[in-house]
């Protein structure tokens, strides 16, 4: 343990040195605080994985936003010389501990796209999190500025829960406000389209080719950017000259399929896996379409089906898993 604590002690030592010297430039800054970092990691579980999570985000962020990281490094550093006056304790590992994380909230503050970078550098938070948060990132392009202003505050509060590290506990915590959130912009998106429409509705009854058109490929439309879609409409009626329209549904309708195929071959994939599939995914489709065609009641039903196979599919899901863990134990 004396051994321990003289060779903890002499890693301080060496790392309190090197930041007691001028202020360098920012590579050499950083370097400085890493080192420093590592001789308290030693005196917290986990500690030296954090710091090294930790440096590699703010190296994915610098790359597109060196000159406002810089100043953060810089300032960083003249609080973590201020820091080690204190010397090596418990106490001094903590507070270190506190403003490393809140250097990298920072960081992560200076852009909104920094969350997909980040997830990268963490495959744990990314196998939890990269569906949602892709979504996000769709609707915040696609559904207008109130869903982007919404989009933008999430990623605020995903980043707040990340500063603390990237334990199993703030996976979760991540995983289940992402998931709230999507369900929300998405109510964001369906007012968005509701309005939209409502808007258009006038100048798409004087053209029902292009009315037929837009409500063929509802879905789809849905998936992409609205503000487009309506200037678009707005642009065909007026000119009466259907082609633009045309070519920009039918682009959307690819980018649709071929969203629901990556990953697996999409939902017809899946349904060929299990029995009865087909004629599970028949039934899903029969409720779908009376969505489009009975808006308001036709939703609930649509809401209420997928609440409902979520809850079965959680269970069995639970369920799966005690057959697992019975396995393990034989």
């Amino acid at each position: 343990m004396n051994k321990a604590a003289t060779e903890a002690n002499s890693r301080f030592n060496a790392a309190a040195e090197k930041l007691q010297r001028n202020t360098p430039d920012a590579d050499q800054a950083l370097d400085s605080i890493k080192q420093f970092a590592y001789s308290y990691a030693v005196w917290i579980p986990g500690g030296r994985a954090y710091v090294d999570a930790a440096f590699k985000d703010w190296d994915t962020i610098r790359k597109n936003h060196k000159e406002q990281a810089d100043k953060i490094i810089d300032d960083a550093y003249k609080q973590f010389q201020e820091l080690l006056k204190a010397g090596l304790s418990m106490e001094t590992a903590s507070k270190a501990y506190d403003l490393l994380a809140d250097v990298s909230k920072k960081i992560t503050d200076l852009s909104t796209d920094a969350i997909s970078d980040i997830l990268d550098n963490h495959p744990q938070a990314k196998e939890k999190l990269g569906g949602s948060i892709k979504q996000l990132q769709n609707m915040s392009q696609n559904y207008g500025p109130e869903a982007k202003k919404f989009v933008d505050e999430t990623w605020g509060q995903l980043k707040d829960i990340f500063a603390g590290g990237f334990s199993a506990d703030n996976l979760e915590k991540a995983r289940n406000l992402a998931e709230d959130k999507v369900k929300q912009v998405q109510k964001l998106g369906e007012d968005a389209w509701k309005k939209g429409l409502e808007e258009a509705k006038p100048a798409l009854d004087k053209h029902p080719k292009a009315k037929e058109l837009i409500e063929k490929n509802a879905d789809a439309l849905k998936q992409g950017n609205l503000s487009e879609l309506f200037s678009k409409i707005r642009a065909a009626v007026e000119s009466g000259d259907l082609g633009d329209l045309k070519k920009y549904v039918d682009s959307a309708v690819d980018k649709a399929k071929k969203s629901a195929g990556a990953g697996g071959g999409g939902l017809e994939n899946y349904a060929k896996m299990i029995p009865q599939g087909d004629e599970i995914l028949s039934k899903l489709q029969q409720v779908r379409q009376v969505a489009e065609k009975h808006a308001d009641e036709g939703e609930k039903l649509l809401k209420e089906t997928a609440e409902e196979l979520k809850q079965v599919l959680e269970k069995k899901s639970r369920q799966a898993q005690e057959i697992l863990e019975k396995a393990k134990k034989g």
